[in-house]
């Protein structure tokens, strides 16, 4: 038999009143099973928000970029500053301390107040070759220095420089920029900075990149003048007007060879004025020379035949 049958037989044979107060407990059981229920949902949800709410209270140490770091630059200690932002806005993959990013190669161009993640880096294998401090299009080019045109040593790979050249001596000494904001890739054999130093580095020579076509001025203001560096702030770009190492040097006129004025042809004359016309200079018209008498003809018959013979009068 259907058990649930056999339960409400039984039910329908007790009197009513026990009947009621079964129906009421039951009512009463599941009214605490059910607000039990909603007490659990409720406390894991509070819970939950309360794990939310201490996430996102927590705090986490980040590297940020202080000034704008081009592609290809060695990151210096100077452009970077550690800050402590909330967790859930810390990209996974950011640097936590300014040791992992000294002295790393930017793989592109990196804003100011930028927080600095491992993927903004070229690979630590890339950064040990020079020419990867060559940009793509640019050349690189050493010329020497000395304590004097090299600003004392204090230049280091990275700075950015103007190039001036000076020639003559004395009162005849010129001098006028040739590059401008040209950087410096190497200094010596030098072309990583050592993060961090407060030193001078004086060196014999100067390694900068500049285009195919500067460079070609450069080698020649290279071969005919002295160059002095003039360094820049790392934050100035403003470039200034640049002149040809040629427009250094006076003007000279080439003089006449000797015989050359022999040598030149003669000067043409004007051909003799016509009858009639006006001298040269608007002076009087030259006199022509009267014109002949007319001649006397003579008629001559002989028979039918006519013949006219001139002779002058007179």
């Amino acid at each position: 038999m259907n058990p649930f049958r056999s339960l409400f037989l039984s039910l329908s044979r007790m009197p009513p009143i026990l009947m009621l107060f079964i129906i009421l407990g039951l009512a009463v059981v599941v009214t605490m099973l059910v607000m039990g229920k909603m007490n659990e949902g409720e406390q894991k949800l509070a819970q939950e928000r309360a794990a939310h709410e201490a996430l996102m209270s927590q705090k986490a140490k980040v590297v940020y970029s202080t000034k704008d770091i081009e592609e290809g630059e060695i990151i210096a200690q100077e452009a970077l500053e550690e800050k402590e932002v909330e967790a859930a806005k810390a990209p996974v993959d950011a640097f936590s301390s300014t040791a992992g990013v000294v002295g790393g190669i930017a793989a592109y161009t990196i804003p100011a107040n930028t927080i600095i993640s491992q993927h903004a880096l070229k690979p630590r294998g890339v950064q040990l070759g020079f020419e990867g401090k060559i940009k793509e299009g640019m050349r690189a080019l050493t010329f020497g220095v000395d304590t004097n045109s090299g600003v004392a040593g204090f230049i280091a790979p990275g700075s950015h420089v103007d190039v001036v050249a000076i020639t003559g001596s004395g009162a005849d000494t010129k001098a006028a920029p040739v590059m401008s904001d040209v950087e410096v890739i190497a200094v010596g054999t030098t072309y990583q900075k050592t993060p961090g130093s407060s030193t001078a580095n004086p060196a014999g020579s100067v390694t900068v990149t500049c285009t195919p076509e500067d460079s070609q001025k450069l080698i020649k203001a290279i071969m005919a003048a002295k160059l002095y560096l003039t360094l820049r702030n790392d934050k100035d770009h403003t470039p200034v007007a640049v002149v040809d190492v040629n427009n250094l040097f006076p003007k000279t006129v080439k003089p006449v060879e000797e015989g050359a004025i022999a040598n030149l042809p003669p000067p043409s004359l004007p051909p003799p004025p016509l009858p009639g016309a006006p001298a040269p200079g608007g002076g009087p018209a030259i006199n022509a020379p009267p014109p002949p008498p007319p001649m006397h003809e003579i008629e001559l018959w002989s028979g039918s035949k006519k013949e006219v013979l001139s002779v002058p009068q007179g």
